[in-house]
């Protein structure tokens, strides 16, 4: 471990500490404290891979500020891409407004502003003044939704069990044999979809017998979101679609910017999250009014 002075204050420095128990616990520590989640069940799952690297300063051996890197491989119109997604970024509240986040910000983009094709992250509405600072620049993204007006009288397909191992195995399968289904497709990356597939989004696994497609989905009130699909033939998403709506369906919204756009209505995302992107890197995504896939936020 190093050790920095930040404002006369003496604090540890470590990152890519995974697999040091002690760290690894003040580290879900504090993500439970700040985001309501640990990463200790996805870590003894062995799903938390090298791809994940958390960069932290500490206070008497606790971790008291973070910022996490996520590196990421992309099909994006056909051209594969790295990525670096910034995420996990938080402070314990007893140190915040002393620099840390901006220490530790500079710490990853020296390391690895050269090693990716873009660098990325998602900020809420309390921060969005921040990473202009590093010359990141906001950016517009589009979600895709379609009206349903004829439907199925039967959904007909089962849901798969997450606490099951065999179904696991399954689906990691599926997703590692999987051909993109959207203009922006998160490709090698099994562990981090697991990740919501075994926490957030464990009941909303679904197999399509009749596509033989493993989609992410979820029922709230009239509207039916779809996160994600994997199947290794190319597929009609509104086939799809068809086969998972009834007549309490009355909207679809994608998670993901689908291949073929006709039949969707697009529009622009105003939410709580905010995409920001390193200048310099974000051209090809300028103008073309796309989002990143749900499942790839990290």
């Amino acid at each position: 471990m190093e050790f920095v002075e930040l404002s006369d204050i003496r604090y540890g420095f470590a990152k890519d500490f995974k697999h040091d128990k002690n760290l690894r616990k003040s580290f879900n520590q504090l993500t439970e404290s700040i985001f309501g989640f640990s990463l200790e069940d996805w870590y003894q799952e062995g799903l938390w891979g090298d791809y994940y690297i958390p960069y932290s300063l500490l206070h008497h051996n606790q971790v008291i500020s973070n910022v996490s890197i996520n590196k990421i491989e992309f099909d994006i119109d056909n051209e594969r891409k790295v990525g670096i997604q910034i995420g996990t970024v938080m402070t314990d509240k007893r140190f915040r407004h002393k620099g840390l986040n901006r220490f530790l910000m500079e710490q990853v983009m020296n390391e690895w502003k050269d090693q990716a094709d873009f660098i990325y992250l998602f900020a809420n509405d309390t921060v969005l003044d921040f990473y202009p600072k590093f010359n990141f620049r906001r950016m517009e993204e589009y979600q895709y939704t379609k009206k349903i007006n004829t439907r199925s009288s039967i959904k007909s397909f089962r849901k798969l069990n997450m606490e099951e191992t065999k179904e696991q195995a399954f689906l990691i399968k599926r997703m590692k044999e999987s051909i993109p289904t959207s203009r922006i497709s998160m490709r090698n990356n099994p562990s981090l979809i697991m990740f919501y597939c075994n926490s957030f989004k464990k009941n909303s696994v679904y197999y399509i017998e009749e596509h033989n497609a493993i989609t992410i989905a979820e029922y709230v009130g009239d509207t039916l979101y779809l996160d994600e699909i994997f199947s290794t033939k190319p597929l009609n998403i509104h086939d799809v679609i068809q086969t998972m709506v009834d007549e309490s369906i009355a909207q679809v919204v994608l998670g993901f910017t689908p291949l073929d756009e006709i039949g969707f209505d697009k529009h622009l995302i105003k939410g709580s999250d905010t995409l920001f992107m390193l200048k310099d890197t974000h051209d090809f995504f300028i103008n073309k009014h796309w989002m990143f896939p749900v499942l790839s936020h990290a």
